[in-house]
Order: structure tokens, then sequence, then C-alpha cells
């Protein structure tokens, strides 16, 4: 091989280049993004319409349904689903996964557009791309004032918005006293319009003789807030149309607002309230850029706080979790490598030569870095995950590559042609080993499901390393063999020698072997297809959730008293559990809560663990069932753990979709549905969605009333707003800076008072018992709907075993229920599980068909990569070993494994066989056998040994970032094990066997 010989000939050049390699490493590396996740575009968009004092079932027939036409009809829309709830329409859109989201939330805005015609005045939808940023990357509380340290923040590239909860807004609030009203005898109407003259309005220009322009404008606005409650705001006795009319008495006694209403300058109304570490406090939420990185955002945030020298407590913090996982991981990968030098260092036993074939490692690792930065990838737990896995195999050409080197040396070539030699003769063995090994992963770029594009990070991390190993061994390692003595040592030949006796006895009992080999396989077929379906193992973080909801009628001050009781535990057992930090909300806090259908009567409480991850599951353990022991007066507590990024898009482990047009047969068929999966033994909970109702006072307009009354439906609905929510009629400058007015008739009404209130009519005041009949009526918080059908989710929240041996109990379940009227589907993780088997299923059909084709065009033989072949149902056996030593459900982390032991375990075989059929143009069949098998056995042990242990440290990693990496490591730790000891023994008597009758 002529390169390999150049390499042995200029080493200061080979030196320099790798030089150049490792300094372009390190800048890549120090430019990559942390991330938890792969950057990946999420198909889905949101649309928001709020429809301000619309009830749930208002907002359902004149804002969703509309939208939900249009949406439907929209190309690239794969589904969607809504909630529709007081004031809010929330639908979220999923669209097919193989299009550009940015340019399918371009046609989804086009088709709102066309809709908000059909939508009444006052809903305006917005339509949103989503992303996991939508949630905080961080969040902080301070008593501090802090505006300076928010615009630092603000003023950050990744940062997208910041918002502050938990800290009401400054309004003038002026509330009528409507007792002192009808004392002065005021016209209320006289009142509003006064009072709506709060602002400045530009009335075009006027000129003079000299052609000069001035722009004229009136300016109605209050000076101050003396000038505010000084106003005339009507007269004694007078009416407003009677000044309309110019019916004006002699006398004018003039009524000042100060007269008549309270005005000062107070918080906005609130539904709810943010409290850290049990006190009330403002709360400092940051989020990020889509696309930008977390780790790099969170660590800005952190040094502007700490440059601030505010004292601030840590309330939410997405970083952490991602920083530590690819800690651990990175470390991971550092004592793989040191393992895999041990067992290379155990068979050379010379330190020159494990230096030289070792060195492929991190050089491999370091070229990597550059092609990651280079296709603008992150360093996140899967291209970490792919780079772990493919550590051990880095060494596999350099190993080799040298060992063919050494061979020559050792029979006295010289260095050149050693070189030239000992590249050459196994360069096509060790590029088709590569492409076997890479080509497994090429599949996956046809795919678009989520799970698979998530895994397509793994395999392009695994690409990049093994690709840049192949370079290695055929570039560096010749240069370095040119400093290395031939030593070979007693241990290798011992090994050669016990091995070559073993092998001629299989040989001799070809029956025997093979029966005893292929016994195995069938059993292990069957274990594995006998195992329940799993999907993706759960991310243990630091963070725990306890959710609290009250009865529907509860006011937020109630909750917060329920709230109180669980902070004072919380405050009381800090160092017990280790609880760094925690924080609430309670009612409704922001517009996030309110999309979510939290009402006042529910909070949620956040919970900082500290310590290791051992710790924290512990203590979450105990925390939650000391939790769930509080006896709070009609409190429903719940504690849940933290879901990561990947769960907020995945969903509930398994979900029941109870579907159809009556919204009382699909809520009693799903509470029939709940009631016998409870039964269940392995549903450790359960939950009927959004499923409370809430009380509410119906207002219904008599139009025939209202207008012999004098009274206008209109005007009905502009009393109350200005009653109940408050009328904006301007601003306000202050010392506390320009607020907005807010005018209500009433500081609060109780149900008794509200038939009482008085209506703005033409024949004067009219009480809107008169015109309307007000019943109390039971409705639903949230009507939900799925791809325009209502529906009401049954959620298994928490199950115990594998998703899929818990959904055929749920559909074997389901088939005895009588569901006539109703349609029912299962969806949650469960859908995304089959389809990912589904993908998955055919990238390994699609891998094994490229790993034949590269044999067959490597031995120019039809029937030789069938040999091969076996080794990949020999790996199975070690994938069943894997599974029942680890309890793991047939999922796909285990899929994965076996998807890279299908390109991997083909290699020692394609070595060996290389090998064989060298020799055997030389010798017999039984001879070359025994020979090329004997003497590739060293290499085959380092190359197997030096995966399995560069793999170890992950596979018994419990620490953060291993939920995944885990279980796909010992899968190819077993396989890996298994399959070499059949290729060591088993393999060799197949060849023998159909060499002897089959012309290859």
């Amino acid at each position: 091989m002529k390169i390999a010989e150049i390499s042995s000939k200029r080493p200061i050049a080979i030196f320099m280049l790798l030089m150049a390699v490792v300094f372009l490493g390190f800048i890549s590396f120090q430019h990559l993004k942390l991330d938890l996740l792969p950057q990946i575009e999420y198909p889905y968009a949101v649309v928001i319409t709020t429809y301000m004092g619309a009830g749930t079932e208002e907002v359902e027939e004149l804002v969703t349904k509309p939208l939900e036409g249009y949406i439907s009809s929209t190309p690239g829309v794969r589904r969607f689903t809504s909630m529709s709830m007081d004031s809010v329409s929330f639908i979220l859109v999923e669209f097919d996964w193989n299009v550009k989201t940015s340019e399918a939330v371009g046609r989804l805005s086009r088709y709102v557009d066309l809709a908000t015609r059909d939508l009444p005045e006052g809903a305006n939808p917005v339509v949103v791309e989503f992303d996991p940023s939508l949630l905080p990357v961080y969040a902080f509380s301070t008593e501090e004032n802090c505006e300076d340290v928010v615009s630092k923040i603000k003023r950050l590239p990744e940062v997208a918005s910041v918002e502050v909860m938990g800290k009401p807004e400054k309004i003038v609030e002026i509330v009528l006293d409507q007792e002192k009203i009808k004392r002065f005898d005021v016209d209320p109407s006289l009142i509003e319009t006064i009072l709506s003259g709060n602002l400045v309005y530009p009335f075009g220009y006027v000129s003079d003789s000299e052609g000069n322009i001035y722009p004229v404008s009136v300016d109605g606005r209050f000076e101050n807030i003396e000038d505010l409650k000084n106003t005339i705001v009507g007269f004694r006795g007078v009416k407003y149309q009677s000044l309309l009319q110019g019916k004006v008495p002699n006398i004018l006694v003039p009524v000042r607002l100060r007269n008549i209403a309270e005005v000062n300058i107070t918080n906005e109304s609130v539904q709810g309230e943010v409290r850290v570490n049990g006190k009330k406090a403002s709360l400092i939420a940051i989020y990020k850029r889509s696309g930008a990185n977390t780790v790099k955002t969170v660590r800005e945030i952190k040094r502007i706080l700490r440059d601030s020298k505010i004292n601030y407590i840590e309330a939410m913090n997405q970083a952490y979790y991602t920083e530590r996982a690819i800690d651990n991981l990175l470390k991971n990968l550092l004592y793989g490598f040191i393992a895999a030098f041990v067992v290379v260092l155990i068979f050379l036993k010379d330190f020159t030569s494990t230096i030289v074939t070792s060195f492929s490692i991190p050089l491999s690792l370091t070229i990597t870095f550059v092609l990651l930065y280079a296709f603008g990838l992150n360093l996140d737990t899967l291209t970490l995950g792919g780079l772990i896995m493919a550590l051990g195999m880095l060494v596999d050409n350099s190993i080799v590559v040298f060992e063919n080197i050494y061979r020559h040396r050792s029979l006295g070539d010289p260095i050149p042609d050693s070189a030239r030699k000992g590249a050459g003769e196994v360069w096509l063995a060790i590029l088709a080993s590569t492409l076997t090994t890479v080509s497994v992963f090429l599949p996956i770029v046809f795919f678009t499901g989520f799970v698979v594009r998530l895994f397509k990070y793994f395999a392009i991390a695994f690409v990049f390393a093994l690709s840049s190993s192949l370079f290695v061994s055929t570039v560096v390692v010749p240069a370095g063999t040119r400093w290395i003595k031939p030593r070979r040592g007693k241990l290798t030949e011992a090994l050669q020698k016990h091995y070559r006796k073993a092998l001629e006895w299989c040989l001799k009992r070809k029956k025997l072997v093979l029966v005893i080999s292929f016994s195995l396989v069938a059993i292990s077929v069957i274990y594995l297809l006998s195992k329940p379906l799993g999907f993706l193992p759960s991310f243990q973080t630091n963070l725990m959730v306890i959710d609290v909801k009250l009865p529907s009628q509860s006011s937020y001050e109630k909750t917060a008293e329920a709230v109180k009781q669980i902070e004072d535990y919380l405050n009381e057992h800090r160092d017990e559990y280790k609880i760094s930090s925690f924080y609430a909300e309670v009612g409704i806090t922001n517009v996030y809560s309110q999309i979510m259908g939290r009402g006042q009567n529910e909070a949620r409480i956040m919970v900082n663990l500290g310590g290791s991850r051992r710790e924290f599951a512990k203590n979450r353990e105990k925390l939650k069932n000391a939790i769930s022991q509080l006896n709070i007066p009609e409190a429903k507590i719940e504690v849940l753990e933290q879901s990561q990024q990947i769960y907020e898009i995945l969903g509930y482990p398994v979900t029941i979709e109870v579907r159809g047009d009556d919204l009382s047969l699909i809520q009693e068929k799903a509470k029939e549905i709940f009631e016998r999966l409870r039964e269940l033994k392995e549903v450790k909970k359960i939950q009927i969605r959004n499923s409370f109702e809430k009380e509410v006072l119906h207002v219904r307009i008599d139009r025939n009333k209202a207008l012999m009354n004098g009274v206008v439906a209109g005007q009905v609905f502009l009393d109350l707003q200005t009653y109940l929510l408050g009328k904006k009629i301007g601003t306000l400058r202050t010392e506390e800076g320009t607020l907005p007015i807010v005018l209500k008739k009433a500081k609060s009404l109780s149900p008794e008072e509200l038939p009482k209130i008085s209506l703005t009519g033409l024949k004067g005041d009219v009480p809107l018992g008169a015109v309307s009949r007000i019943s109390r009526r039971t409705l639903p918080s949230i009507v939900e709907h799925s791809d325009g059908e209502r529906v009401v989710y049954v959620d298994l929240v928490s199950i115990e075993g594998s998703i899929g041996e818990v959904a055929k109990k749920v559909e074997k379940l389901l088939n005895e229920i009588d569901l006539s009227g109703v349609k029912v589907e299962i969806t949650g993780q469960k859908s995304f599980m089959d389809e990912a088997f589904s993908e998955l299923q055919y990238v390994v059909y699609i891998a094994i068909a490229l790993v034949y084709m590269i044999l067959a065009a490597q031995f120019e033989s039809f029937v030789l990569p069938f040999v091969i072949f076996f080794t990949i149902p020999f790996a199975v056996v070690g994938v069943a070993f894997a599974v029942f030593v680890n309890g793991y459900s047939l999922n796909v982390p285990v899929l994965v494994g076996l998807l890279t032991l299908s390109g991997t375990v083909v290699n020692n075989a394609i070595v060996m066989l290389t090998r064989i059929e060298q020799i055997r143009q030389e010798k017999g069949l039984l001879e070359a056998t025994l020979e090329g098998a004997q003497n590739r056995l060293r290499p085959i042990l380092m190359t197997t040994f030096t995966t399995i242990v560069a793999l170890l440290p992950t596979a018994l990693s419990h620490a953060e970032g291993s939920e995944i990496e885990s279980p796909i490591s010992w899968v190819v730790i077993f396989g890996m094990l298994i399959s070499m000891l059949f290729t060591l023994f088993v393999i060799p008597v197949i060849y023998t066997a159909i060499r002897r009758k089959v012309r290859v």
C-alpha cells in the first residue's frame, strides 16, 4: 500500500500533520455546544387565541371549531389536538416529520389568517412554532432591585425573553361607590363619558399665511392623580341625555370623582402568586432562543448574576442535569480509553507498541470533534453515546494493521516493505469491516420518526469516529511502527497453540458443534420474542414536582394556604432530604399556566434535590411517601418526577383517547375505562385528564325584556365588563411610571349581588335581574378535541412493567367494554414506540442487505458473505443474555445495540476469512483454516476485549446521562463476547463445510 510506505518513510511529516489535527480538534471541542439532546426540528406549532370574557363552550363553538376547519385542510398537517377553556383556545398542530417546520408553520399561518374572518371580533389567533425553549431555561428569585440585571440578561444573544412572575403590575384603580352615586344623583353614563376623554389625539394640520404648517393635537389627559381625583364627572340631578339636549338647570352642582369613588395606585388583580422557599416572591424566568445552547445560556446568566453581587435563589436550572450528564459521559469516555489502553498493553507487552496502536483512539476522537463542529452538530448525550460506543472499536483497524506489519517485521522485511505489505494485505479487510460497521446506520437517514431522528445523531458520531480510525490506521500507524522492534510474547504463542488444538477438535465434530450452536440461537430468539416490548428508559433528574389540587371553586388564596402546609414540611426537613431550593406556582401565574388549563384551585411545587444521583433518587422516594401522607383538608396531592425535553414530546406511557360528538357519552365511557383500568396491578397511577368541572353563574339575556326596559344586549356586556373585569380608560403619569387607569363599578361582587347590579338604559338604570335569567350550571373546565372530534383522555401516568406488556392488557380490557357510540385509540408513548419499532425493523433489514453487498464485493463471492453473516445470529445469543441478566424489556436501546452489533460482529469473521483465503492459495483447506484462524487470534482477542472494556465504565454507570447508553453498552458487550467465541470456533466449521460442498 503506497500511502503506508510513504508514511513509514516520512514520520516527521506525519507528526506535523497530527499536530495540525490535534490543534484543530482542540479548537473545535472548545466551540462545540453542550446540550442534553440534539437540536432537531420539532414539527409542531401552536395556535393560541384569546377571546376575553368568553366561557369554555363559547370558545369551543366560536373559536376552536372554525380554526380546526381551516387547520384540517392545511397541507402537511399530520394531526392536531385542541383545548378550549375560559377566554383561551389552544391548538397543538403536528406536521409530517419529513417537512421543513418553518415552511409548514408559514402555510399554517396563511390558513389561520383566512380563518380570522369567521371568528368573533376580539379573537385574534397567534401561530407559534413549538420548541422546548418555550419552557424557561433558568429561573431565579431575589428580594433586591434587579432591573439592571434583567436588562443585561435580556441583551444576551441567546435569550429570547425574560418574564417576571408573581410581581403584580401597578395600576391606577377607580372603584365607583354605587351608594354615593345614588346619593349625589350622578348619571353613571356621564361618569364614563368624561373619564374616557383621557387621551391625546392628533387632528391634522393648520397653516399660516406664510405657508408654515403646524400639527394640531388635542390633549385631554390627566396631569397627575390629584387632577384625576378632582375631575368633575357630573352634576347633581343632571342626566347625560339632558346635557345632550341642552336642558341644563340654572344652577349646576358639580360632583368630583373623589366624591363618588376610591382612586388609588394599587396592584392589578391577580389569580395566582409565586412562592420561593415558602415565602411570597417574584420569580424571574428566562427563555432561550430556538437553537441556542442551553449550557452556554445558563452560564452567561449566572455570570451576570455573579457580577451583579445580588443575593438570589436559584429556582430552575435546565443546564444542571445536562452538565452533569455530559461530564459523566466525558468521564466514561476517558475511563474507557484508559481501560482499552491497559488491554492493548497486556496483549502487546510493550509500552511503545501500545502507544502507537492506542494513540488511534484520541486521534480519531480529535478528528471526530473537527467533523462534528464542521457539520454544525452539538456535543450531547446521543453524540457522546455514539463516540463511547465506537471508543473500543477505534483501535481495531490499528491493531489489525499493526499486527500484520509486526508479522512482516518478524519475518525480517525492511521497515518500508513491511509497512507497505502489512497495510496492503489487510487494507481491503479493514475497509470492508469499517464499511460494514458504519453502513448499518446509513438507512437511518431515510426515516423521519422522532426516535429515529434522535438516534441519527448517535449514528453520525459513530460513523465519523470509525471513519477517522480508518484514516489513522493507514496513515499514522505505519509511521509509528518504525520504532517498534519485533518481539513475540510467550503468552500469545501459548494461546495460539491451545486455540489451534481446540479448533481442530471442533473441525472433527462439525455436526455436534453446529447443533449446539444453532440450538442456542433458537433458544435465544424464542426468549427475546417472549419479552414484552419497551420504549425508552426514563431520565432521573434532581427535580421533583408536587401537584396540589383543591375543589374547583377554590380561590388561589385558599390554595396558597394548602401549599403553605407542604412548604412548612419542606423547610423543616431540608437537611434530611438535601433540598437545595423549592418554589411554588399557585393558581394562574402566567400565560403558560393558563394554556395548560391550570386554575386558581391548583398549584405546582418544584423541589430541587441535591447530592449524587443515587442520593436524590433515594431522597425523592422518601419525600414522595412523606408528602403523600400529609393530611391537608380537601387537597389532592400528587408527587411526580420532572421529565426532560424528550418526554415533553412523547407524553404519558399509555393514553386512551375516547372520541365522539356527545360529550356526556364520551365522559361516561372514559369513566368506565378508568374504573376498569384501575384494576390492573401494573397501573400505578391513572387519571382522566382535565376531568374537573366548575360551577358557573350563567346569565341568559332576555332580549325582549331588555328592549322593553330600554337596554340593548351590547350595553349589558359593556356594563358587566366594567363591573367584573374593569375597563381601561388610558394611562396616567405617576412617580411610579406611566400606569394604566382601570375603571370598576364595584370592588367585588357576591353571587347574591349579581342580579342587583345596575345596567344603563334609555329609561334609566335597570337591575340585571330584570332583563335576564341567572342560573348556576356545572360545566367542564376544559373541552378537548382530537382531529376536530371531542375527546377525553385516560392517561396511564405511571406503570409497572414495559409499555408493550401493559398496552396488550389495555387492549384486551377495552375489547371487553361496550364502546358503542365512541371511538377509542391507544396513543401516548405507545404510538411513538410502535413507530420506532417499525422504522428500526426496516433499518435492520436494509442494513443487513448493505452489509451483504459490501462483503460480496470484497470476496467476489455470493456464498462467503453468508458464512460471515452467521456471526449476527450468534450475537443474538449475547443480546438475549444481556436482556436476561439486566432484566431489560425488548426496548429501543436494545434494538440500537443489536443494530450496532450487526455491523460490528462481522469484522472478526472478515479479518479471519480474509487471512484464510490468502493462505489457501498456497495450502490446503484444513491447514489454511487452522493457520489463518491461528494468525488472527491475537487481533481478534484484542479488538474484542478493547471494545468490551472500553464500554464497561458506561455499562456500569448509574450517573446522569447513562440512561440510554448503559443498556446499549451491555447489549454490545455480551453480543461481542459471545459472537467472538462463535467466530473463533464455529465460523471455521461453517466455512470448511460450505467450502467443501460449494464453489465460492
